[in-house]
This record gives C-alpha cells, sequence and structure tokens, in this order.
C-alpha cells in the first residue's frame, strides 16, 4: 500500500480585499512545494480569470468580496467546476451555514491561524491512494 502524495502541482487562488490578510495566507502556503498560488483582490476579476484561463485545483477566499462576493464566486465555481476545492472565511460565524448552503468545501472563522490553515489545505490538496478507496476496482 502507497502513502498518500501531495497532488503535484496544485494551483490555489486566494482571494481577499484586504492585503495583510491575502499576504498572511500566500506566504503560509509557500512553505509548500509543488504549489502555484494566483492572488485575486475581487471576486470578479477572479471569475473573469477562471473563465479565460481554468480553474484552480483549490479557491480560498473572503465572504467580503466586491463585485462577486465570496458566496456568489462559490455558486458560479461549483456550477462550473464541482471538483474546485472552495474554502470561505468571514469574520462573521453566521456565514458559515450560508457558505456551507452554496457548496462551499470548508470554512474558515477569523481570526484564523497558520495551523489551521495549513492542515486544511492540506486535507484537501492530499491525493488519496487508489488502494485506500472502496469505491475504486482493485
Amino acid at each position: 500500500m502507497r502513502e498518500a502524495a501531495i497532488i503535484a502541482n496544485v494551483k490555489i487562488a486566494v482571494i481577499d480585499e484586504d492585503v495583510i490578510v491575502r499576504n498572511f495566507i500566500v506566504s503560509t502556503l509557500m512553505y509548500s512545494v509543488n504549489r502555484e498560488i494566483l492572488t485575486f483582490d475581487d471576486g470578479f476579476d477572479a471569475w473573469v480569470y477562471f473563465e479565460e484561463s481554468g480553474f484552480p485545483d483549490m479557491i480560498i477566499a473572503d465572504v467580503n468580496l466586491q463585485e462577486i462576493d465570496g458566496l456568489a464566486l462559490t455558486s458560479k465555481v461549483k456550477k462550473a467546476s464541482p471538483e474546485t476545492v472552495v474554502v470561505l472565511f468571514s469574520d462573521s460565524t453566521g456565514n458559515e451555514a450560508k457558505a456551507r448552503k452554496q457548496g462551499s468545501d470548508a470554512f474558515l472563522a477569523k481570526p484564523f491561524g497558520i495551523n489551521e490553515l495549513f492542515n486544511l489545505v492540506q486535507t484537501f490538496v492530499v491525493e488519496q491512494d487508489p488502494a485506500d478507496d472502496p469505491s475504486t476496482p482493485p
């Protein structure tokens, strides 16, 4: 049995208007190898990029974004690319239920720490061994 491996060349989009929070997330992710990090400060620019250049493997976005908020962006992404993992964050824990309803795979309440972010990303970018998946034929 093989061990789970990190998916090679994972593309992660980080979307937040707050440059300090955005840079914190990017800095945390940069400690991991084989990741391409895309950054956007609003949901509209991110959506245009995704439509033109393809969807990332994972999106980490604030709920409160200009033009297209994180909730609407999640809904659009999940319709166009259901396999893309979407993690939303907000300073209002009341947004967690809304995020899940729109299809978010996970939610982080601000303030969150490096360990929470790193563990969450690792959970979603680790490729499971097909031998461990009961739905995969031997």
